[in-house]
């Protein structure tokens, strides 16, 4: 059966770690972790960004013993720094261990258990009764036969679309993750409409420039735009607009005040460039994030806008009045 488009969704594997021992039993991905039968005693997780920390928190929420293994020198490395150092003390708080600036250098069996070998900052041996590497993905293209087709693959392997989610050759299509544009659902299913809505006939692109993420851990991360970092590397004067989750009655009504909400922006008019939260539903508040870049608002259009009360949802209002001097519900930000 012949068809006028073929659109490639295949999605994506994890990466296997590149050291001796890595094919050894109890060394397990992402994607094994869901076939274990029962919760280890040890576990030692390889890699501290989303997909790392997410499990080292189910686990250790199940009694694990768990030590995360970070290259960087925090959690959450692609996400705005003072989140990704809350997040460290958040676990510490758990008894998660956390060995940033290492990395694993090998893995050996040492009688019914494995031994992990650390290297860098804090270097040491670890056991475990099962080693989860979570340190990345690759496209899923395996048996596609790309190269007969004649679709471009760019250095990765990932497969090379435009913002209409077209390969370079005429009526093959690609999205989700095999294009590595951002290794999300909620983008790929994006994508998935967009490139419906073009094959229909319809002159419909995405935009990449704002795309929300969230990570599923204890406290919730999430972010959008630019990191504090990010931003003055790009060359902006900014502000940082801060509340914690801890002044928040509606956090306190619920039981979990930890965490806090940081909005970057510009310093003269006061556009928002990046919002960044950890605490409770970061990622249902992440999506005031994304509406305020896609539509440019400001501090000022944040904080005149009137949020029901008490939610959770008006500590964005909340930060915006912090950044502009005008806090409410917290004391004024010392002046240097």
């Amino acid at each position: 059966m012949g068809a006028t488009d073929v659109l490639v969704a295949t999605g994506s594997v994890p990466v296997q770690l590149p050291v001796p021992g890595a094919d050894l039993p109890g060394v397990i991905t992402s994607d094994g972790a869901f076939g274990l039968t029962e919760v280890p005693d040890r576990l030692v997780v390889v890699g501290g960004s989303a997909v790392g920390v997410e499990w080292a928190g189910l686990f250790a929420a199940f009694g694990s013993e768990v030590t995360v293994v970070e290259l960087q020198d925090r959690l959450v490395p692609a996400e705005d720094a003072e989140i990704g150092i809350a997040l460290g003390r958040a676990f510490g708080k758990r008894d998660i261990s956390v060995l940033t600036g290492s990395t694993v250098t090998a893995l050996t069996q040492a009688g019914s258990s494995l031994r992990v070998s650390v290297d860098g900052r804090q270097a040491r041996d670890l056991d475990a009764d099962v080693v989860l590497v979570g340190v990345g993905r690759r496209p899923n293209t395996t048996g596609l036969g790309l190269d007969t087709a004649g679709v471009a693959t760019d250095a990765r392997g990932f497969i090379r679309v435009d913002d209409q989610l077209r390969t370079n050759v005429e009526h093959i299509w690609a999205i989700g993750d095999v294009t590595g544009k951002a290794l999300l659902a909620h983008v790929a299913s994006h994508q998935g409409m967009t490139a419906a809505e073009v094959i229909a006939g319809r002159d419909t692109r995405i935009d990449y420039t704002v795309i929300p993420a969230a990570t599923f851990t204890h406290p919730e991360v999430a972010g959008v735009g630019l990191t504090e970092d990010a931003a003055r590397a790009a060359g902006h004067e900014i502000v940082t607009a801060k509340f914690p989750f801890s002044a928040l009655g509606r956090a306190k009504t619920f039981g979990d005040t930890e965490g806090f909400v940081k909005i970057i922006a510009g310093a003269r008019h006061h556009e928002v460039l990046g919002v960044h939260i950890i605490g409770p539903s970061a990622s249902d508040l992440i999506a005031e994030g994304a509406l305020a870049i896609s539509l440019e608002a400001t501090l000022d259009e944040l904080a005149g806008t009137i949020h029901a009360h008490p939610t959770f949802g008006e500590i964005g209002m909340e930060a915006a009045l912090s950044g502009l001097g005008l806090p409410v519900h917290i004391a004024p930000a010392r002046k240097r």
